[in-house]
């Protein structure tokens, strides 16, 4: 087994770490800190393959904005007063295998459709070609995204306020 292969086996080993501990926590902070974990691995798989601005758009989306909003719900709805009755790990388990077969279903059918069957296709777009792209031709989505969170961020002050009694 060379470097390379070693290199590879923690980062799944990180991945799926986090993955399970997001999965199997019986804690929302410790679920959270579970998912962040398990996006830093799949960013270590980015860069694993040598695609180094997925890595950074990995960590600065996902590990950068997504938790940190997700932290912010969580904090701002405070403790669960009223719990909801608790999953077993069997249906944790259940439903994570459920979104695992739906997902690898649309991603076979996605790639099935995409990608021709013969040879590999080549790509020739440089990162500075897809950031020239982003910030060009991409500019709506990105003010669409933001103003998606900004509404997130308020409807969760609004749950939390509502959750509360306070009007």
């Amino acid at each position: 087994m060379n470097f390379g292969e070693i290199i590879f086996l923690l980062i799944i080993i990180v991945t799926m770490g986090g993955a399970l501990m997001a999965i199997l926590s019986g804690s929302i902070v410790y679920a959270l800190m579970g998912l962040v974990t398990a996006m830093f691995g799949v960013a270590g798989l980015y860069i694993y393959l040598d695609s180094p601005f997925l890595a950074m758009m990995q960590i600065l989306i996902y590990v950068g904005a997504v938790s940190v909003l997700i932290a912010f719900a969580v904090m701002l709805i405070g403790p669960l007063y009223r719990r909801p009755k608790e999953w077993t790990t069997a249906g944790k388990f259940g439903a994570a295998l459920g979104v695992a077969l739906v997902t690898l279903f649309m991603f076979v059918r996605f790639v099935t459709g995409t990608f021709p069957r013969g040879g590999n296709p080549f790509f020739d777009m440089t990162t500075k070609e897809i950031g020239r792209l982003f910030f060009d031709n991409l500019v709506l989505p990105f003010e669409l995204i933001s103003l998606l969170i900004v509404v997130a961020i308020l409807g969760a002050i609004m749950l939390a306020l509502f959750s509360r009694g306070n009007k």
